[in-house]
């Protein structure tokens, strides 16, 4: 079999988009979709239980404990915030250290630990390195991390954990700081004076001395207290969105990987490389003509300095193993160059280690519409089906239908091209024949 060196080129110019400015696209287009996010909190209340407590004894007009105790206020408060770190976490960031080589990790040093929601591995504090390299996981029964990669942490390796924990207050339960977002503290305050006051209709229902409106009236007043605070609660984003917005790079890329192939099995890109034989043989290595996916012609004997006319195409056949039979009554010899016409997968400067983006310009947008349609499908279907609204899924099945159809616009270009033959609007009754109105 004879080989060569090749060379090869694309056969028309491409975009000079990159991987970076496509993801920026996608990301823009997913959060059309989910929303503005919202900022996180970073800047903590300052309240203390003390403090907090005596604000919720004044909402219950009792500053003197002369109907709640202490205690019941604290079991409040105490609720309070539980009930509103399950809407509304707090969010933390820690760091496991391997041990030993493992890929299972316990989890009981994260006081607190709701959620783990993303693991960064493997990290380091000076050289944390760009992109993060998010890894999956799971998280088994006992506190117990699972690391599901191909590779497994060695000693020493660093894991760093993004997870959720439950707030907590100064002075409560032995915290020693409070992690309640400063904006919220008035929803916590009414959470707290509405199961104070609920606390204290139920007690007072069980007095058959008590008068029934009494009773009727605090369950009232506590049950607009909890309106208030669920209202605040909810204030910011649902958790599906916020998770939405927070799309890991890896999730995008593959999302245009994806998108990208089905653009390849439609219009793959054209190329023209040569191939220099080093010995002669009708059977000729393909090997050199990188990201190969058809020959489509073949010209041979082929100089560059003085090229025939008409060129010299060959009958030829495509074997297995990237062989090329030049199907011809002559054999080409040492030294000749074939001139191979071929097509080869569509490229994205910066993705897969590619050095060039190899889409038309005006193929951009369609590429990232295919890539947003995907990701955030993905994205409704991680979830539950209660937690992501059906207009989700519906904007994800829109795009993908008009990225489809794209490729099918695009297609049919091609085909027209290839045939040579132009489509003509339908003759109207404005028409005559001669060309004349």
């Amino acid at each position: 079999m004879a080989t060569g060196s090749g060379t090869g080129t694309p056969a028309t110019a491409a975009s000079s988009a990159t991987i970076a400015q496509l993801r920026d696209r996608v990301r823009v287009m997913v959060e059309s979709a989910y929303g503005t996010p919202a900022t996180l909190p970073v800047t903590a209340s300052a309240e203390t239980l003390t403090t907090l407590r005596d604000r919720v004894e004044l909402a219950l007009q009792d500053s003197g404990n002369a109907t709640w105790a202490t205690g019941d206020i604290d079991e409040a408060i105490r609720r309070a915030i539980s009930q509103y770190s399950r809407t509304n976490p707090y969010r933390a960031i820690a760091t496991l250290t391997a041990a030993s080589s493992t890929r299972e990790f316990s989890l009981s040093s994260l006081t607190g630990l709701i959620r783990v929601e993303r693991v960064w591995w493997t990290y380091s504090a000076a050289t944390p390195g760009y992109p993060a390299n998010w890894v999956q996981f799971e998280v088994w029964p006992g506190g117990i991390l699972y690391i599901d990669d191909d590779s497994m942490p060695a000693t020493n390796d660093v894991l760093r954990i993004f997870y959720t924990k439950a707030h907590t207050l100064n002075g409560l339960d032995s915290a020693g700081a409070t992690t309640l977002p400063g904006e919220d503290i008035g929803y916590i305050i009414a959470g707290a004076a509405g199961i104070a006051a609920q606390m204290r209709a139920v007690e007072l229902a069980e007095d058959a001395t008590v008068d029934r409106d009494v009773v009727d009236r605090l369950t009232d007043w506590a049950s607009e207290q909890l309106k208030n605070f669920r209202y605040g609660a909810n204030l910011d984003q649902p958790a599906w969105q916020r998770y939405g917005y927070a799309y890991v790079q890896g999730d995008i890329d593959e999302a245009l990987r994806w998108a990208l192939a089905r653009y390849t099995e439609i219009s793959p890109q054209k190329a023209i490389g040569t191939i220099t034989l080093s010995a002669a043989g009708r059977e000729i290595s393909l090997a050199s003509l990188t990201g190969l996916l058809q020959v489509e012609r073949v010209w041979w004997d082929y100089d560059s300095t003085d090229p025939t006319h008409p060129p010299d195409w060959r009958t030829f056949e495509v074997w297995p193993g990237n062989i090329l039979f030049v199907d011809d009554p002559d054999e080409p010899a040492s030294g000749d160059v074939a001139r191979i016409w071929y097509t080869k997968s569509h490229s994205i400067n910066g993705l897969d280690s590619a050095s060039v983006t190899s889409i038309p310009a005006d193929h951009e947008t369609l590429i990232v519409i295919g890539a947003a349609g995907l990701v955030t499908q993905e994205r409704s279907q991680e979830q539950p089906a209660t937690n992501v609204p059906s207009k989700l899924r519906e904007w994800a099945d829109l795009r993908l239908k008009e990225f489809e159809a794209g490729l099918k616009r695009i297609a049919r270009q091609a085909s027209i091209r290839a045939s040579g033959i132009a489509p003509i609007p339908a003759i109207d009754r404005w028409d005559k024949q001669d060309g004349g109105w």
